[in-house]
Order: structure tokens, then C-alpha cells, then sequence
């Protein structure tokens, strides 16, 4: 939560993947989490979205924030960064996993 490297590498990794149509996360705040956890993550879900279409796949970023605006983070401010960049950010864990639940059963339709 403090160190994003991992993450910034492991949200690659799976997007190079010809498999992958959606990356969920959760991104974390508060006093043990990086100090812009969303801003962080930005740089390589740029490249990912860069890199899919290249292969011309789409890829499908889901998120959500758990936190609020009283934490150092500011809960708005990195649910804004998120959207900014088209990740589609949910108030819950649950929202998110029926939305990606329901996109990817609308692909196998098709």
C-alpha cells in the first residue's frame, strides 16, 4: 500500500495478457497507504490502455476507492483522477464485481 511498484507491475503484466478484457482493483486509503494511491497507478494504466490497443484489444479498468475525503488522500480527488483517466469507479466491491460480472457475460453473447 505504501511501495506501488509492485502493483504498477503486476496490473502490466496481466495486460499484456490477450485473455484479459477487465482490470479490477481497489485502491486503498489512509495513514499506511501511499499518499496519491490513484495518481500512482496512472502511469501504467495509461501504458496498459496504449498497449491493448496497439494489439487492437480493449481493455476494461474497475475500481473502487475505499476511504473518504477526511483522509490525507481525499477520497474525491483520487476517485476523479481514476475517472479522468476512463476507469470506471463504483461506490462498492460488490457494484464493481456484478458491473464486470455482467460486461463480461455480454461479451460471451456476442
Amino acid at each position: 500500500m505504501i511501495d506501488p511498484t509492485l502493483r504498477q507491475q503486476r496490473l502490466l503484466e496481466e495486460a499484456k495478457d490477450p485473455e484479459t478484457a477487465v482490470i479490477m482493483m481497489d485502491i486503498v486509503l489512509g495513514y499506511n497507504a501511499h499518499p496519491d494511491p490513484a495518481g500512482a497507478l496512472l502511469e501504467a494504466i495509461v501504458k496498459a490502455k496504449k498497449n491493448a490497443s496497439l494489439e487492437g484489444r480493449q481493455l476494461v479498468f474497475v475500481a473502487t476507492v475505499c476511504g473518504t475525503d477526511s483522509d490525507l488522500q481525499k477520497r474525491q480527488e483520487q476517485v476523479d483522477k481514476l475517472k479522468e483517466e476512463g476507469v470506471l469507479v463504483f461506490s462498492s466491491n460488490a457494484d464493481a464485481a456484478f458491473f464486470v460480472k455482467e460486461l463480461l457475460s455480454e461479451q460471451k453473447r456476442r
